[in-house]
């Protein structure tokens, strides 16, 4: 019966993100989950909602194995510690009254997801608040709280359903409290997604050119790939567009190795009289960078930015000196993180925009940094065809959203093989490169747009986490109460 209340949490919680995305079943996911935690002691607690974690993890990232078996194990199972510490904290917790309790533990899990998404080098990917992501009134809190708040409201829910269940009764005052503050957060959303105000728009097009994995770095392969791309950028020729973005690696290899290639990118640009921002790799003498570099409508080299947050056992060897026998089975060499937050510019109106390449646009302290430093929009530059056709690129997309509702800035989102999308500053995708059958993923394809620019500063913008900041008060004034009760 364990087992099995384990298995129905973590496939209804599975079921509320994408491909399914029924994203209902979040609100009550957990409560089979907490039927086998209660009346337990800590570490039989600890052990349960590991094996639903797991479950869990396995169900929505064992996509990851197409990149390395082990090391999708070891991911799997280092995330599920997480379910495994709020389990203990279930139990732990249970002594308060039932209103504290359930703010503390809700408290606890978005705490725990803050601290996933930034302890080493962070994986804030399939968070409870990401199966939200479409539900626009809910999810414009995350402006105050980050998507942290909304992981928050869903857990809150789930223990209040238990909650009653367990009490056998209604439990007025509990209820009363959460539906207020749903009620809250769903009026602040309306207000905020009803808003009228005119916005600078700029009209950007992207391109999904569908390159497969296995070619990808085949150095005579290269003409053909670039060849392909702006066959498929010539299709938004007279768009008028103010700005066309190409995906990640888009010029295989290092830039300066093909000068042949980029005369071809600069002609293209002219010839469409739109700046092109392509993705490749830079290299500094014997540093190499995986890098956006921006071609002006005239055909002029305008700048480049440099990936910050670089992939470890993808983009470079962590803790080289120890774990250098890894290189005997796959040679892997190191990429050189930038480390300035460029700010592009394209005229005629000067629109700014910040460049985040690959897993970057699911990082909430580079998009505020990037937002700081004055981009009026994000642009995301990606190749998801490490995980081939999978649930991996729509995960990816989901939590992106959340970068532009958090700071009010629209992002323009092209990616090798999909999701190639544009989002609005409210979370909204107005587009989608898509084959006409409902396919967004291993299809070729070009998709446009116009979105609003925004300069204000968000709350979340401004002052960071400090939701969080307080959620982490919150348990440790609950430890403090409880050895007083």
């Amino acid at each position: 019966m364990v087992f099995l209340l384990c298995l129905l949490s973590a496939g209804l919680l599975e079921l509320s993100f994408p491909q399914i995305q029924w994203s209902f079943l979040a609100w009550f996911a957990l409560v089979p989950l907490f039927l086998v935690l209660d009346g337990q002691g800590p570490w039989r607690a600890f052990r349960r909602a590991y094996l639903c974690g797991f479950l869990f993890f396995f169900a929505t990232l064992g996509w990851f194995v197409y990149v390395t078996y082990p090391g999708a194990f070891l991911l799997i199972a280092f995330l599920s510690l997480y379910f495994a510490i709020f389990g203990a904290m279930f139990v732990y917790f249970q002594e308060l009254p039932v209103i504290p309790r359930i703010f503390v533990l809700a408290s606890a899990w978005a705490a725990l997801e803050f601290i996933r998404a930034n302890l080493f080098t962070g994986f804030g990917w399939v968070l409870l608040g990401h199966s939200q992501y479409k539900n626009l009134w809910l999810i414009q809190i995350a402006d105050k709280t980050g998507v942290y708040g909304i992981s928050f409201l869903v857990m809150l829910v789930n223990l209040l359903i238990f909650e009653n269940w367990r009490a056998r009764s209604f439990l007025l005052k509990a209820n009363i409290a959460v539906v207020a503050i749903l009620s809250m957060v769903l009026i602040y959303g309306w207000r905020v997604t009803e808003q009228k105000k005119d916005y600078q728009m700029v009209k950007v097009g992207i391109v999904q050119p569908n390159i497969p994995l296995a070619i990808n770095w085949d150095e005579d392969r290269k003409p053909w790939i670039v060849a392909k791309t702006i066959q498929l950028t010539q299709q938004l020729q007279g768009q008028k567009l103010d700005l066309i973005v190409w995906p990640e690696t888009s010029l295989p290899g290092v830039i300066s190795d093909a000068p042949f290639l980029t005369n071809e990118i600069q002609a293209d640009a002219v010839s469409l009289h739109t700046p092109i921002l392509i993705g490749s790799v830079a290299n500094d003498g014997e540093k190499y960078y995986n890098s956006a570099f921006l071609i002006g409508a005239d055909g002029q080299m305008l700048g480049r930015y440099d990936k910050i947050h670089l992939v470890p056992f993808g983009e470079y060897l962590p803790l080289r000196p120890v774990l250098g026998w890894i290189n005997k089975f796959v040679p892997l060499d190191d990429f050189t993180s930038g480390t300035a937050y460029k700010i592009f510019s394209i005229a005629p109106a000067q629109m700014r925009f910040g460049v985040l390449i690959c897993f970057e646009d699911t990082l909430g302290y580079l998009r505020r940094h990037f937002a700081q430093a004055g981009a009026e929009f994000f642009v995301n530059m990606t190749n998801d065809a490490w995980f081939r056709d999978t649930k991996a690129p729509f995960l990816h997309l989901q939590a992106a959203v959340f970068g532009c509702v958090e700071n009010h800035r629209s992002l323009v989102r092209a990616a090798n093989t999909g999701v190639s999308a544009l989002v609005d500053p409210w979370g909204r995708i107005i587009a989608v490169v898509g084959n006409g059958q409902g396919k967004e993923t291993f299809v070729e394809g070009t998709a446009w747009g116009s979105l609003p620019l925004n300069h204000e500063k968000t709350f979340y913008t401004k002052y960071g986490d400090v939701f969080t900041i307080l959620c982490f008060l919150c348990i440790l004034v609950a430890v403090v109460l409880r050895k007083y009760i």
